[in-house]
């Protein structure tokens, strides 16, 4: 089939919702990577040598449950990511949106450039139950990660960490470990420093049939 053809779509299942769209619009080779976005964005800590750091990260995911991993995506350039192969180790901290000032804030300024951002944006820490990390008291939720590797990805190195330590808010979770939007709201991040704060919006639960 010639390249600027394409395929008939597929006719649609019984029963499944029928866009009345138009056509997606495709661009290939993409002029400009977006869509990524809306997400939550990790609040990042590093130390070595006396020294530390606190990044913000849009780009980040779990990637294993046994043994649990972590992986944060970390510009090159970042005066975090030289901390954190340094150090071995990085706390990965969820942030409410009441605090959506600060994880703003860290993402603007360099700790390279002698800056306090831990004074600056009001981040109170304490120390890692297990590693040299700073752990951030507004958090409520926080990986405590050793590092265990660094793969490239183009213009970023994804940094792995094995979770050894979790720090939490029990009363932002119910029973089943599920944030409570009621008792904690997570900042959602849309890009262009715009947030939102999750759980006011509509809600729905979908049981796939088996």
């Amino acid at each position: 089939m010639p390249e600027h053809e394409q395929a008939a779509a597929p006719a649609p299942r019984a029963g499944a919702p029928q866009s009345a769209g138009a056509p997606l619009r495709v661009a290939a080779p993409p002029d400009r990577f977006f869509g990524y976005y809306p997400g939550t964005v990790a609040v990042v800590t590093t130390a070595h040598a006396g020294e530390r750091n606190v990044m913000s990260a849009g780009w980040h995911t779990a990637l294993s449950a046994e043994p649990p991993l972590y992986g944060v995506a970390f510009g090159r350039t970042r005066h975090s990511h030289g901390l954190a192969l340094a150090g071995g180790a990085m706390g990965v901290h969820f942030l409410p949106f009441e605090r959506a000032d600060a994880i703003a804030g860290v993402g603007s300024v360099s700790g390279r450039d002698g800056v306090d951002k831990f004074a600056r944006f009001g981040l109170a820490i304490t120390p890692g139950a297990v590693l040299d990390v700073p752990i951030l008291r507004d958090a409520y939720l926080a990986y405590e990660c050793r590092v265990t590797g660094v793969h490239a990805t183009g213009d970023h190195d994804l940094v792995v960490g094995e979770v050894l330590a979790i720090h939490h808010r029990p009363e932002a979770f119910d029973a089943r470990r599920l944030l409570d939007p009621g008792r904690v709201r997570a900042a959602v991040y849309y890009g262009r420093s715009l947030f939102e704060a999750l759980g006011s919006g509509e809600r729905a639960v979908h049981v796939p049939d088996r």
